[in-house]
């Protein structure tokens, strides 16, 4: 059975399951809306605010205000898509669109209102925060779960948003011409860097450097994520790329427990009250799933056997109306292993690795939020992280055997090079947030202590026939690199201490804000004393438009892993000064057209010596620059539109004598134009099609016959330049179907999410073959993902 026909059998498949729903008819118990208003700065519930509810099918309305708890609980609502309006005086008011009820749950919603920013503009479902970044966006737990192309994974979600180019069906995404690890990732403000599933540490160049594969949130896990491509305030470092700030979702007030089907495994979970005290919640979300077995299903033997499973608690405990305490625990496992029977199936034999990794991540974070006086929240946070990673590559011989010959006389090496990666991180976070008389204040201070096991043990000597011109070779003429134990066997075994400080002040005068602030920093993996000032400005001139800049120095760390890889690699913080100016005009409340202009500093980047030592340091310098547009609004109630624009150029010195070319990540020219359609309270379509500039390519040349005569015949490739030219650029269109009905007390979801409609060709990925000396590339299909999710609310 070809691959064509699999899609068109999976498209059928999803048909029925839709057409199954259509057939069935069943009365539909109403469900529950408990809305929750506070105020943006202060966190306190605002009563009084006039809330109105309509629903979509049939324009009915009701109208209520919160109570003394800033809340109102609406009843007896027949399912389906409701909109909701928030205004109280002094406040920006607060517009959400779509808001899901769904059959016999009580759900809940918050909103929070700000200070009006805008005259006569309605914010959509969050005001904007002073505190963050000018140009960032926030996407709610609807947004998430049913944007086109994101399938099952939230971080897929993101793509469409300003500055991100996210190239394929897989979670890793890149920022203004940085790479994936270049983002500073955030879950209910913990600092989680293992949010993606299959980081590789071993194997080709583009899986190592691709920054993973599937998060480890199902769709339904995360309420919101905050997404701020640059320019956000003193309270986060560590990264320089972006800021995502992801929060995981409350129980609702009333029990539902859920089953959701997927191709690959199952998830289960169970959202509603606790029981501890009145108004504590839990959300607990469960997942495994086998792609070994689904890539058996579909014939997709060459692949490999990866395995994930994920483990989501979220518990908010309020104590009493001033005090409230969280706990979050997340628990992540994935295996992945790839051997001769993969590589039997492998065309051509073109991969003939032979990959064992696994890694366990966990956090156990505890929140107490305390509501001090009459504006201030005290946060204090304490987590505990680990993260064991062991990564083993090997490698098979089939062309030393007779053709036909079966997998299991195959020659192999195994565990040719294994690198075990253990951290364990305990940090402390206390924030302090105000209203004053100038505006809001804000402060902070940091506690972490880091240790880490790394090691690499190389068993034996080892070729590899991808190389650089300047890697060490003890024979100029020799066409490939030999790895040896004596150059690559390291280990890294440290414990360090970092603290952190931060201040920061929004001033607000008429239609000025100006924000300024400064971070302290002491990175005891480094041993540096570092300082970043911070500043933004916004400037509300007239009605429906705004002018902003910001200004501000980051530090980004190495990575652990560059620290680890030669015990010479002494290593410190990159720098990066940067600076933006853009405007958001709003010809309506329905429509936005937001642009941003930006400019980078890149110094004391670390760079890649020679990969034979596995040495680097701090040489290399650049610029990024570049600007966004983002246009957005609606066309009538229901039918949505979003287009983006981004244009980057990031270039790089290595200080290796060829100057300055393009950086990895960065891409000319990104675009995309979405449509999304609410049909009607039970469907809802949408489509996104994007275009992508090419990654930068490398010059190179290729040898044969490398290992001399009597030696097996081998290519090598040796990269002569970095990035001097570009690969060509592609479209990519993605097409998306929704489906919800309630089946007396179960609530169906189905969806069909198709990723690159048009099989259209990917030019980011490929492999050199150096049994014939070509370069591969990954064929380009058709990717469709199929959910289907049962909810029983009680």
């Amino acid at each position: 059975m070809n691959r064509h026909v699999r899609r068109v059998l999976w498209l059928a498949l999803s048909a029925h399951l839709i057409g199954f729903t259509l057939s069935a008819h069943a009365a539909e118990a109403p469900g529950a809306l408990t809305i929750i208003i506070r105020d943006q700065y202060t966190d306190r519930p605002l009563p009084s605010v006039q809330v109105t509810i309509t629903e979509r099918d049939t324009s009915a309305t009701r109208s209520m205000e919160t109570d003394a708890r800033g809340r109102i609980v609406v009843e007896q609502l027949d399912p389906g898509l409701y909109s909701v309006n928030a205004t109280k005086v002094g406040f920006a008011p607060v517009y959400e669109p779509s808001v899901r009820v769904i059959t016999r749950k009580n759900s809940r919603i918050e909103f929070e209102l700000g200070a009006p920013m805008m005259e006569e503009v309605v914010v959509r479902a969050r005001a904007l925060d002073a505190f963050a970044s000018p140009s960032s966006t926030y996407l709610d737990r609807e947004a998430l779960r049913s944007a086109v192309g994101g399938g099952a994974d939230p971080l897929l979600s993101l793509d469409g948003l300003p500055g991100l180019a996210s190239a394929s069906e897989f979670a890793s995404f890149s920022v203004r011409g940085r790479g994936p690890r270049d983002n500073l990732i955030f879950v209910d403000e913990f600092p989680f860097d293992k949010a993606v599933h299959f980081d590789a540490t071993l194997g080709e160049d583009e899986d190592v450097g691709g920054g993973g594969r599937f998060s480890i949130f199902a769709p339904n896990v995360i309420s919101g994520a905050e997404f701020s491509p640059g320019g956000w305030g003193p309270a986060y470092g560590g990264r320089a790329g972006s800021l995502l700030k992801l929060e995981v979702a409350d129980g609702s007030p009333s029990p539902s427990a859920s089953l959701r089907l997927d191709l690959a495994g199952n998830e289960v979970g169970y959202d509603g009250p606790l029981g501890i005290t009145r108004d504590s919640t839990v959300l607990v979300s469960a997942r495994r799933l086998d792609f070994g077995a689904f890539f058996e299903d579909i014939e997709e033997l060459d692949i490999g056997n990866p395995i994930l499973r994920d483990i989501i608690v979220k518990s908010a405990i309020p104590i009493n109306p001033s005090n409230t305490i969280e706990v979050l625990l997340i628990d992540t496992r994935e295996t992945y292993t790839r051997d001769v029977t993969h590589v039997f199936e492998s065309p051509n034999f073109e991969d003939a690795s032979l990959l064992d990794f696994r890694q366990d991540s966990d956090l156990y974070g505890l929140t107490l939020r305390s509501l001090i006086g009459e504006g201030a929240v005290w946060t204090n946070k304490v987590y505990h992280r680990t993260s064991n990673k062991i990564s083993s590559e090997g490698e098979a011989f089939p062309d030393l055997v007779p053709d036909g010959s079966p997998a299991s006389s195959f020659p192999v090496r195994e565990d040719i090079i294994t690198i075990t990666e253990d951290e364990t991180e305990i940090g402390w976070r206390s924030d302090f947030r105000t209203a004053n008389r100038w505006g809001a204040f804000s402060a902070g201070i940091q506690a972490t202590q880091i240790e880490l096991d790394y090691s690499t043990v190389l068993d034996g000597d080892w070729i590899r026939f991808v190389y650089d011109d300047d890697d060490f070779r003890p024979d100029p003429e020799q066409r490939y690199i030999v790895l040896t134990p004596a150059n690559i066997n390291s280990s890294l075994s440290r414990k360090a201490t970092s603290y952190a400080g931060y201040v920061d002040q929004v001033f607000t005068r008429g239609t000025w804000d100006i924000r300024t602030g400064v971070r302290f920093e002491r990175d005891g993996l480094t041993d540096e004393s570092l300082v970043s000032p911070r500043f933004s400005v916004n400037w509300r001139r007239s009605k429906g438009i705004r002018y902003f800049a910001t200004a501000g120095l980051f530090h980004q760390s190495p990575r652990y892993l560059d620290f680890a890889a030669n015990a010479g690699n002494e290593l410190e913080n990159e720098k990066i000064t940067h600076g933006s100016i853009g405007f958001e005009y709003f010809p309506n409340d329905t429509w936005s057209v937001l642009a941003e202009a930006y400019y980078q500093d890149l110094s004391n980047l670390v760079v890649d010596l020679d990969r034979a030592n596995g040495t680097f340091a701090n040489i290399g310098d650049g610029t990024s620059y570049g600007f966004d547009v983002v246009v957005k609004g609606t066309i009538r109630e229901g039918l949505y539109a979003a287009a983006t624009y981004s244009y980057n150029d990031a270039k790089v010195d290595r200080k290796d004598g060829r100057g300055a070319v393009a950086d990895d990540f960065s891409r000319e020219h990104v675009a995309t134009l979405g449509l999304t359609w609410e049909i009607t309270s039970r469907w809802k379509v949408a489509g996104r099609y994007k275009y992508l500039s090419g990654r930068p390519e490398d010059a190179f040349i290729i040898h044969e016959d490398v290992l001399g005569p009597g030696q097996p015949l081998r290519f090598s490739r040796e990269t002569t330049e970095r990035n001097i030219g570009r690969k060509p650029s592609y479209g990519v269109l993605n097409l998306r179907v929704d489906y919800r009905r309630a089946f007396g007390p179960i609530d169906v979801t189905a969806f069909l999410d198709v990723i690159n409609v048009t099989s259209a060709s990917s030019t980011d990925e490929s492999e050199f073959d150096y049994r014939r000396g070509v370069n591969v590339k990954d064929d380009s299909e058709a990717e469709p993902l199929i959910g289907l999710r049962l909810d029983y609310a009680w």
